[in-house]
C-alpha cells in the first residue's frame, strides 16, 4: 500500500482487523492461562522457570517483522532471541571479568557493549537467524536487569523457546486456518 502524504488516520480492511482480533484473543488466552499457572506455582519445569518478560517478547517481535514468512519470522525469532540472550550474558560475565583485572566498570562496561553491538550489526548481512534485531532488542531488554538475565539464562533461554512455540506457532497456526477460510470464502 503507497502513501503519498503524510496520514494519521487509515482504514484499515476488515480481514486484517479480524486476524488482528485472533492474534490478541490468542495472547489474552495464553496470558490468563499462564497467570493461572503462576499462581499455582506451576510455571516451574524441571527446576526452570517460565519468566514473563522473554516468554511474550518473542510474540512482539514476530510481528515486527512484517516482510519475512512466517518460518523465517519464526527462526529469526527463536535464534535471534537467544543470541540476543548469551550476549547479554557475555557482557555481564566479561565485564565481571575486565574489573577484576583492574579496569574500570566505564571502561569495562564500554568495551563490551562495543563488541557486541559490532557483532550484532555487523554480523548481521552474514549471519541473518543470528544476529538481527530480534538479538537486539532481547539484547537491551535483558540489559536491563543483567545480574538477574544472567542469574537465569537458562530460564529465560526455555521462555523464549517456549513463547516462539507456544505463542508465535498458536498465532501463525491460526492466522493460517483463517486466512484459508477467507480464500474458501472468496472462491464461493
Amino acid at each position: 500500500m503507497e502513501h503519498t502524504a503524510l496520514s494519521f488516520f487509515n482504514k484499515p480492511k476488515k480481514a486484517k482487523l479480524i486476524g488482528l482480533a485472533i492474534v490478541f484473543l490468542w495472547i489474552i488466552i495464553v496470558n490468563v492461562i499462564y497467570q493461572i499457572l503462576h499462581a499455582h506455582h506451576l510455571t516451574h519445569i524441571g527446576g526452570l522457570e517460565i519468566i514473563n518478560w522473554s516468554f511474550f517478547l518473542s510474540v512482539t517481535v514476530f510481528f515486527m517483522q512484517e516482510e519475512l514468512s512466517y518460518k523465517e519470522r519464526f527462526l529469526t525469532t527463536l535464534l535471534g532471541g537467544a543470541v540476543g540472550l548469551l550476549i547479554a550474558a557475555g557482557v555481564v560475565k566479561c565485564t565481571g571479568l575486565l574489573m577484576g583485572a583492574g579496569v574500570s566498570h566505564v571502561v569495562a562496561i564500554s568495551i563490551m557493549l562495543f563488541v557486541s553491538i559490532a557483532a550484532l550489526i555487523l554480523l548481521q548481512p552474514i549471519l541473518p537467524y543470528l544476529f538481527n534485531n530480534v538479538g537486539f532488542c532481547y539484547f537491551i531488554v535483558a540489559l536491563i536487569d543483567s545480574k538477574e538475565t544472567v542469574a537465569h539464562l537458562p530460564s529465560n533461554l526455555l521462555s523464549l523457546l517456549l513463547g516462539c512455540v507456544i505463542l508465535v506457532l498458536g498465532c501463525s497456526f491460526l492466522l493460517t486456518q483463517y486466512k484459508k477460510a477467507m480464500a474458501k470464502k472468496a472462491k464461493k
